[in-house]
């Protein structure tokens, strides 16, 4: 520590962006690896089997409240009743719009967090030169009164102040790495989601357009 308040305090407040930093990354690194997996069980599970009614709910995950939003749409439809082909085209549009709604909600999820990330790493240099900055004047204060400029009452205050700058560059470079790996993280698990979620678009359209074939085949024999 040094003798110098200013340059304890922002010590203090680079400890705590430290702190901060490293506790973000861990739950991010833990919700990321959580997510991924569920993520992973679920898609699996409805490549399986191929009929999105038996999917287990159970699995909370971006991919589940995804499947669960469109789900909520396509309850709205009439049970036991078959309505015309322009009709189910409007219901695919809402069905789209609820899956993309819901899509960017997760994406609101994953970046949770990651602006502070951005804020540490951005800020962190700039408070640890304020320190130094501060500590070198008073340092120059010191060798004014003392009327002295040799190395020994030189080296000691200038090199504390400089501790600063390199305490700053410290908690700077983890929050700037891991806000790009989580960046880079949550574009690759929109990506999946994304596909899964055109998956189940296509899946409910498919499974009206065969219904209005087979009423037709009906139809015509008839």
């Amino acid at each position: 520590m040094s003798e110098t308040s200013i340059v304890n305090s922002t010590f203090c407040l680079l400890g705590c962006f430290s702190l901060l930093t490293w506790s973000v990354i861990l739950l991010k690194a833990g919700e990321l690896v959580w997510n991924a997996f569920r993520n992973r069980r679920f898609i699996k599970q409805s490549g399986v089997e191929q009929n999105y009614d038996l999917l287990d709910l159970r699995l909370k995950s971006p991919a589940t409240r995804i499947y669960q939003a469109g789900l909520g749409t396509l309850q709205s439809l009439p049970k036991h009743q078959l309505l015309p082909i322009d009709q189910y085209q409007a219901w695919h549009n809402l069905l789209e719009r609820t899956l993309r709604q819901q899509l960017q909600k997760e994406k609101a999820k994953m970046e949770s967090g990651l602006g502070w990330l951005a804020s540490f790493g951005s800020t962190a240099p700039f408070v640890g030169l304020f320190g130094t900055v501060w500590g070198i004047m008073d340092a120059l204060k010191d060798i004014g009164a003392k009327g002295s400029a040799s190395l020994d009452v030189v080296a000691g205050p200038i090199g504390e102040a400089l501790i600063a700058t390199a305490f700053g560059i410290a908690v700077a470079i983890p929050a700037v790495l891991a806000y790009n790996f989580f960046l880079r993280q949550n574009r690759a698990s929109l990506a999946v989601l994304d596909h899964f979620a055109s998956d189940f678009l296509h899946s409910t359209m498919q499974n009206h357009l065969l219904q209005h074939t087979e009423k037709g085949h009906v139809h015509a024999n008839a």
